[in-house]
């Protein structure tokens, strides 16, 4: 890709359905999961196939920039924004497009990825960046969508509409879905799991925000030719998700699907499906089991769709219906027991 590609890697979340392994010192995006490094540095590895350290930003919480100048030496310390409070993708996205514009041209296109997620291979998913970046130049705002290979019911879906040449138009986003319609999305052929990967100019989007998200594009505009925040400025942004903000009611939205592998590997259960695992297992009639046991030996006798994760004097066992509950648990161990979130 040209010299007006960036590369924006969104470092902020908490990671709350890996605890206790990821906690609020150091969130799963820091984590090295697979024994390939953290997956902000894959996450960066990644993004490397298009554009450079100069021209890659990454956007994540005050607490972090530690972190993330330890694991991304060659990043420049500028390139490293930090939001003083979370306000969602919309504010992190757009503050990213407002920096992207300053210091560029105009004409810049923009490469949006989660730091969190499990690509592959890495060439597989420069090639598709590429093709969407291709229609973005158009001036439509390109998302990756991934064909199905079960019914989630934890994923968004895009819905795929006309060929536009080298791409779809998106016809509608769906909220994550019943079981029963994930079944449907799943056999249509034209839902696709919406992947939070994507590819626009930064000038483009910085117009559909002024028209759908006019208070935060203001706010933007407001922290004047820094587009530094103070904690006040950031916090007084609208908090709202770049695709209900903006993907949903913007009128050029298009779709690639992805060439690549992908997971967005939100919770225990879905890391078996990556290979994450630590320690040794003996397992007698069971399966379907995430271990994390570092250091230690795990006996599995008899079960199945289970999670057990050691850490930090934490055990957890889960069954994997309860996966999404996690987060209540972590809510109620900040009340009673912060030293272990």
């Amino acid at each position: 890709m040209d010299s007006r590609t960036w590369g924006v890697i969104l470092a902020g979340g908490r990671g709350t359905r890996f605890w206790p392994v990821s906690t609020r010192r150091e969130p799963k995006q820091f984590l090295d999961m697979l024994g390939d490094g953290s997956m902000l540095q894959c996450a960066f590895r990644r993004i490397g196939l298009l554009c450079p350290p100069e021209r890659t930003l990454v956007v994540t919480g005050s607490d972090y920039g530690a972190l993330v100048s330890a694991q991304l030496p060659t990043l420049p310390r500028e390139n490293v924004l930090l939001e003083p409070v979370p306000r969602n993708t919309a504010a992190s996205i757009g503050w990213a497009a407002r920096v992207v514009s300053l210091r560029g041209s105009g004409e810049e296109t923009m490469v949006v990825i989660p730091s969190d997620h499990v690509v592959s291979p890495d060439s597989a998913f420069a090639e598709t960046m590429r093709r969407a970046a291709s229609a973005a130049a158009s001036g439509w705002l390109m998302t990756i969508g991934v064909r199905p290979s079960r019914p989630a019911t934890g994923y968004g879906y895009l819905e795929r509409g006309e060929d536009r040449g080298g791409f779809w138009e998106v016809r509608s986003f769906r909220e994550k879905p019943d079981l029963a319609t994930a079944v449907a999305y799943a056999c249509s052929g034209v839902h696709f799991w919406n992947a939070g990967i994507f590819v626009w100019k930064a000038a483009n989007l910085l117009e559909e925000m002024h028209r759908l998200l006019p208070d935060l594009h203001g706010g933007l505009l407001h922290a004047g030719e820094s587009c530094e925040f103070d904690p006040g400025g950031f916090a007084s942004l609208p908090s709202v998700s770049i695709d209900y903000g903006v993907m949903e009611k913007a009128d050029r939205v298009g779709m690639i699907e992805a060439g690549f592998a992908w997971d967005d590997v939100g919770d225990w259960p879905a890391a078996r499906r990556s290979g994450i695992r630590r320690g040794e297992v003996l397992a007698l009639a069971s399966g379907d089991c995430t271990v994390w046991t570092p250091g230690m030996l795990t006996i599995l006798l008899g079960v199945k769709d289970i999670s057990v994760v050691s850490a930090d004097g934490v055990i957890l066992v889960m069954g994997d219906g309860k996966s999404q509950d996690l987060r209540e648990v972590v809510a109620r161990m900040e009340k009673e027991r912060p030293d272990l979130v």
